[in-house]
């Protein structure tokens, strides 16, 4: 689209950093609770502390993020496509993963109605 700069580069890379971070604290919080499926695991928690007391899904957030980053290092239309994607796919994905959280969970709709996003 646009030559890439030192600052988009830079900026790039920051919200690369920062999103890989709110991905690892993510990831500890889940615990033994992670799965790569959107149906929870069979003797699974529903976390609500840490990170997931700001946002009900802050690995596929990361993920979106880490994607938006790397479009901001190379400046490609290509890469918008995929980050475009990716947010799509996941959107889908959140949307089918709460259809099975709220159906799991008897407090997953206040927790819902608590953190917005």
């Amino acid at each position: 689209i646009i030559k890439v700069s030192a600052i988009s580069y830079s900026l790039g890379v920051l919200i690369i950093i920062i999103a890989f971070i709110m991905m690892l604290f993510a990831i500890k919080e889940l615990g033994v609770n992670l799965s790569p499926f959107p149906r929870p695991i069979k003797n699974s928690n529903l976390v609500t502390t840490g990170i997931y007391r700001f946002t009900r899904h802050p690995m596929y957030y990361s993920l979106i993020f880490i994607s938006f980053g790397v479009f901001i290092i190379k400046l490609s239309i290509y890469y918008l496509f995929l980050s475009i994607s990716l947010g799509l796919i996941i959107k889908f994905k959140i949307a089918l993963e709460e259809q099975y959280l709220n159906n799991k969970f008897k407090n997953y709709l206040l927790y819902k109605n608590e953190v917005k996003y």
